[in-house]
């Protein structure tokens, strides 16, 4: 019986790694003759430069930067010296982690040290950056990378403008480094919301970084408003790109000006990984997240394991902090087990995550090799 190993973290309590050894290790305890194949995972936001630097064997280096509003501090990329290319996650420079409560506001964070980051980059010779987008604390469109690389943001009275969310309904005018960096991008991202709009950047995810309902409303209005002044610029229609909307509308920034892909930060990890050479032979696949919810369907690692599981008729086992939906709403999956329930509340849970997620493991595998939840070579 061979089983694959590939969760994503869980948030705020174990990496993707820690996730795979607690998983191997109870299943291991529990029958020592299963072979187990760990293939740790991330989508493109937290983890996600980690993850990649565990399958490309990257050297990780350190550079000056600031916090999102403005603080001087060292951060750290990835640097495949090979093909001249950097794997920045946007969270470690631009992240909400980096903020206490009252500092975050999305009007006012930017992007700038996740810019400084790419900056060091280029001057190390990068020819490509990939960039994975999660956990940001801005909405800025991507202004504070490109202020970085030495855009400038005019208003009407020639002023130059700080690049912030607050700036996007003041741009008059955009001008250009005297030199644009020869540099290509690849945004690893796992939504599909535009840039602005209902269903855009500001009204989505600007609550969670700290906006209030009349912040929302202006932030949206600026992203409405640098979609039209790109367009002018550059004759770029960039707003109703799918992925746009992600991270505070970083997307639509970088593409206006660079040459750039959006990719799927789950599908990349997948390609890097190589877990699709084990799937043949494999009798059953435990993958994990912190929450599982309508979000896992849309791109996320346990959506995207469980379509492996309903492609080759492998039974897949989901654990989770808490979950809003059960197993039925997602195909491919045949159960999800949650570290929170009766018992155990949810602060409970992710303080104590690796003890109860033994527990959960080894209370399962019996039921797992009954054929409870399916028999492919068991």
């Amino acid at each position: 019986m061979k089983v694959l190993i590939a969760p994503d973290k869980f948030k705020d309590s174990l990496t993707s790694f820690e996730l795979c050894d607690i998983i191997a290790d109870a299943i291991g305890q529990t029958d020592s003759n299963i072979i187990l194949r760990q293939y740790p995972m991330a989508d493109g936001g937290d983890g996600f430069a980690s993850v990649m630097h565990h399958y490309l064997e990257t050297k990780g280096i350190m550079s000056f930067s600031c916090d999102p509003i403005g603080r001087s501090i060292q951060t750290s990329y990835q640097w495949n010296e090979e093909n001249k290319t950097a794997i920045i996650e946007l969270a470690s420079a631009s992240g909400y982690s980096l903020l206490k409560k009252q500092e975050q506001n999305p009007l006012y964070t930017s992007t700038y040290g996740t810019g400084l980051q790419i900056k060091n980059a280029i001057e190390q010779g990068a020819l490509k950056i990939i960039l994975g987008l999660g956990g940001s604390a801005t909405n800025d469109a991507g202004i504070g990378i490109l202020a970085a690389l030495g855009f400038r943001f005019i208003d009407e009275q020639e002023n130059i403008l700080p690049p912030c969310g607050n700036s996007l309904n003041s741009i008059h005018k955009i001008i250009l480094p005297p030199q644009l960096p020869d540099i290509e991008f690849e945004i690893a991202c796992d939504v599909q919301n535009v840039l602005h709009g209902p269903d855009g950047a500001a009204f989505v995810y600007a609550p969670q970084k700290g906006a209030n309902a009349d912040e929302v409303e202006k932030l949206d209005e600026g992203l409405r408003h640098f979609s039209d002044i790109i367009y002018k610029e550059t004759g770029k229609m960039v707003a109703d790109i799918p992925g746009t909307g992600a991270a505070g509308g970083i997307a639509a920034g970088i593409m206006s000006f660079f040459r750039t892909k959006l990719i799927s930060g789950t599908e990349m990890i997948i390609d890097h990984s190589g877990i699709r050479n084990e799937l043949a032979d494999a009798s059953l696949i435990v993958t994990g997240e912190g929450k599982i919810d309508e979000q896992t369907k849309k791109g996320k690692v346990v959506g995207r394991i469980a379509q492996f599981g309903f492609e080759y008729n492998i039974p897949v086992i989901a654990f989770c902090g808490m979950a809003d939906i059960n197993e039925t709403g997602i195909e491919g999956l045949k159960a999800i087990i949650t570290l929170a329930d009766d018992i155990n509340s949810v602060d409970h849970s992710i303080k104590n995550a690796k003890e109860l997620l033994q527990q959960k493991v080894k209370a399962t595998l019996p039921l797992i090799i009954s054929g409870e939840y399916g028999s492919r070579f068991l």
